[in-house]
């Protein structure tokens, strides 16, 4: 699966939330010695020892604390770049401590599953593959042990352990995981324990996993699921939650086809648009606004096929020129002056994951291809971050100036060891609309001409193996381009 920041989503920062604690469990934990604002004073002046030891002593005197335990969550999240060592003891510690009671209650099953999902990751990047998917089966075999009341939470663990499985090669163990919680969840639609959503969710996860693989049996799969869904919509009995599955469905769909084929996507979200306005309209206020919730999911839905469309009109086209404020760690240039290499545009900010998980491939085909005429941008623009030394990672400021700006993105170019060198445009710029970007990370590639031969939007393996095939292959090609090549301005593709 693919995965990318929208532009519009600029509130995302680094760090993860603690765990919600239920009010309930908040009251009985009351007596708790650790005050929250001493504790938060800590996190955000990066004090971790002096927060460790806060949090450590108090659980050794209250062990079962959920809000305790909560804050010891919540400091493995901000540790895990500078003390990975710690925060991995930590999210150890608390999937033993989690995992250990039976019945595991619903909110230290949703409090396990994210510290096993944490924990497997970091471990997963570590290329500690077996350890991995060892945490990850304990802490599904302790959810399974209790039973059906955590079911949901169950098959979400069932889904990383199967990841995990993949990401070690085990695909036949993680197939057979998966086709049998795909298939306990259908058994669980005849008989009333579960219902379409939980189907569609399931099924998701199954084609998202194994759609290169097993694309005959993922097929086969999505459509028994579309026509279960397709009966029960034409039926009397349709229910608003059987609506929100069909959605669900069809989102996934128009997901994938947002990057292989819009036009299909756009033709599938105009389906389902028509079977939002057939609906009754409820009277149930709650129901009136998850309906309008649906809406506007579709439409965003929608919107971002349209950008996609304007995207496939820029191939072939000629790059506009870009126009720079600053350049950090490279030489003033443009693109005229790098024609004749073949020039990757990545459009990314300080702020976005996804554009830092493509961090080592850019690193890989810095190092393999540039001295054979490969050059990589990265465009960015002022984002208001500074750099923290304490974190080693760039923090959102207060009235930034574009050399404190310059500052932080030389000092985070370091931190990385990243070969290429970025441009910054101007604040108004036009160069992000005029190259159709909506979500970061995109790639945009170009051949020794300057003409865009292929655009990806978010990081994964298959974006990544697709944009190292095209470039090999523009390496390859004559620097003169072919006589009556077609060539149109990019900036009038959206027209």
């Amino acid at each position: 699966m693919r995965s990318f920041v929208r532009i519009a989503s600029l509130s995302l920062a680094f760090g993860l939330s603690a765990i919600q604690v239920s009010a309930q469990e908040a009251a009985s934990a009351s007596a708790d010695t650790v005050n929250a604002a001493e504790f938060n004073e800590l996190i955000k002046g990066a004090k971790w020892d002096e927060a460790a030891a806060l949090i450590d002593d108090a659980l050794k005197a209250n062990p079962d604390s959920a809000k305790l335990l909560s804050m010891s969550f919540q400091l493995a999240n901000q540790t895990m770049r500078t003390q990975p060592e710690a925060s991995e003891k930590r999210y150890a510690g608390l999937i033993a401590k989690w995992s250990s009671a039976q019945p595991i209650s619903i909110e230290s099953a949703r409090s396990l599953s994210m510290a096993t999902s944490m924990l497997g990751s970091m471990l997963m990047q570590k290329k500690r593959l077996p350890e991995a998917i060892e945490v990850a089966q304990r802490s599904l075999a302790a959810v399974t042990a209790t039973g059906d009341s955590l079911r949901a939470i169950r098959r979400d663990l069932e889904s990383m352990n199967a990841r995990f499985l993949m990401q070690a090669e085990r695909k036949d163990e993680a197939l057979k995981l998966m086709r049998d919680s795909v298939d306990n969840v259908k058994t669980g639609v005849t008989n009333g324990t579960d219902d379409l959503r939980d189907l569609v969710r399931v099924t998701n996860s199954f084609s998202s996993m194994f759609d290169e693989t097993s694309a005959d049996e993922v097929n086969d799969r999505n459509q028994f699921v579309e026509s279960l869904l397709l009966q029960k919509l034409d039926s009397k009995d349709c229910s608003l939650n059987d609506l929100s599955a069909y959605l669900t469905l069809r989102s996934s769909q128009m997901n994938e086809l947002t990057y292989s084929n819009p036009a299909k996507g756009i033709e599938v979200a105009n389906e389902v648009k028509a079977r939002l306005e057939a609906f009754p309209v409820p009277t149930d206020a709650n129901e009136i606004k998850q309906l309008d919730a649906m809406g506007k999911s579709l439409k965003s839905m929608a919107s971002r096929l349209e950008s996609s469309m304007v995207r496939e009109r820029l191939v072939g086209t000629v790059a506009p020129e870009y126009e720079a404020q600053s350049f950090v760690g490279m030489e003033e240039t443009t693109l005229a002056g790098l024609k004749g290499k073949v020039v990757l545009l990545d459009f990314w900010a300080v702020w976005c994951g996804p554009c830092i998980a493509t961090f080592p491939h850019l690193r890989d085909w810095h190092d393999a291809y540039a001295d054979k005429g490969f050059a990589i941008l990265g465009m960015t623009s002022d984002q208001g971050f500074v750099w923290d030394e304490d974190k080693k990672q760039a923090v959102r400021g207060t009235d930034v100036s574009h050399e404190q700006e310059l500052e932080m993105l030389v000092s985070f170019r370091k931190h990385h060891e990243l070969r290429h060198g970025f441009v910054l445009t101007p604040k108004g710029s036009e160069y992000n609309k005029q190259l159709a970007v909506s979500g970061i990370p995109q790639a945009v590639l170009l051949d020794k001409q300057g003409v865009v031969r292929m655009i990806k939007v978010g990081s994964g393996p298959q974006n990544a193996k697709a944009l190292e095939e095209m470039i090999e292959k523009l390496l390859a090609e004559e620097t003169k381009p072919a006589d009556g090549e077609k060539k149109k301005d990019a900036a009038n593709a959206g027209s």
